[in-house]
């Protein structure tokens, strides 16, 4: 749970959550351990570059190539790899650190370590096992891990009909822009204001295949962006005409044509270098 608001399911808002929340609660070693989280946590994280958390995907085998290391082992199609060298891992722990292992091998080398030697606890047809051997010069193994969820994890399917799909929708809808406009105070932070992105960004959280879901949902979430961003209280925008407008209403007079031509240029002058602003770091990010 993240400030007693326990998750009904699990998705890329469950991380927002948690990175917003003060206090989370979680299962360590079966006992529920509560955790304080940072308030300048999301800080922190964008001047490391680093992303807070990802799920545990456990590393359950689902094929094994011929005369590989995996093969010669005796590993087995559905076998759980659940340690390392007596360390318990997921699947992104295990390549992270064979990663790790290639980066530093001379290291380990010269300090009489072999670094493709490795021993695994595994779980097959319900017994815990341990085998040793040596992944190849590429540090791997040979194997590939299932990534159907659905045989990872219970997964529970919501169907909705024609008509109930529009509150379902909505709600979401709104959960979104809800998201988007607490992350917003990010944007007036130091570390924020670099991760702004133009034209390049826009383009690059669309799938490289094409995915009908992902490219509505996408085209629909930058919908909900360009509407929010309209409103804001900025001259040339629709929410500068409206705060004039409330001026006129409570003031009883209009102000004059000069302040709104100087108050309209303004305000195409900080669009504009929001815009290059925004784009030229795509420029540095593709570069360095």
């Amino acid at each position: 749970s993240a400030d007693d608001v326990f998750f009904e399911r699990f998705d890329s808002e469950t991380l927002s959550q948690i990175v917003d929340a003060r206090v989370v609660k979680v299962l360590r070693d079966g006992k529920e351990v509560a955790v304080y989280i940072p308030e300048d946590m999301m800080e922190r994280l964008m001047a490391a570059n680093t992303g807070f958390a990802t799920w545990a995907i456990p590393y359950v085998i689902d094929s094994v190539l011929v005369d590989k290391p995996a093969y010669n082992a005796g590993l087995l199609p559905g076998d759980s790899v659940i340690s390392l060298d007596g360390e318990k891992i997921s699947f992104q722990s295990f390549l992270a650190e064979m990663m790790n292992r290639k980066e530093h091998q001379e290291k380990l080398i010269a300090e009489g370590v072999n670094p493709h030697l490795i021993n695994l606890g595994l779980i097959r047809d319900g017994s815990y096992e341990e085998v040793t051997l040596e992944t190849d010069s590429a540090f791997q193994i040979g194997v590939y891990a299932t990534n159907q969820m659905d045989k990872l994890f219970p997964l529970v399917e919501i169907d909705y009909g024609f008509f109930t799909s529009f509150p379902a929708g909505a709600k979401h809808g709104v959960n979104t822009l809800k998201n988007y406009v607490n992350n917003m105070k990010y944007v007036f932070s130091k570390e924020g204001a670099k991760q702004l992105g133009g034209f390049g960004t826009i383009g690059s959280i669309f799938p490289a295949t094409w995915n009908w879901h992902q490219f509505w949902y996408m085209t629909a979430f930058l919908s909900i962006i360009l509407a929010f961003m309209n409103i804001l209280p900025i001259p040339a925008l629709d929410g500068g005409h409206v705060m004039f407008l409330l001026y006129e209403i409570i003031a009883r007079r209009k102000p004059s044509e000069q302040f709104m031509e100087q108050a309209q240029i303004i305000g195409m002058l900080i669009l504009f270098a929001l815009v290059i602003w925004a784009n030229f770091n795509d420029v540095l990010r593709f570069f360095f």
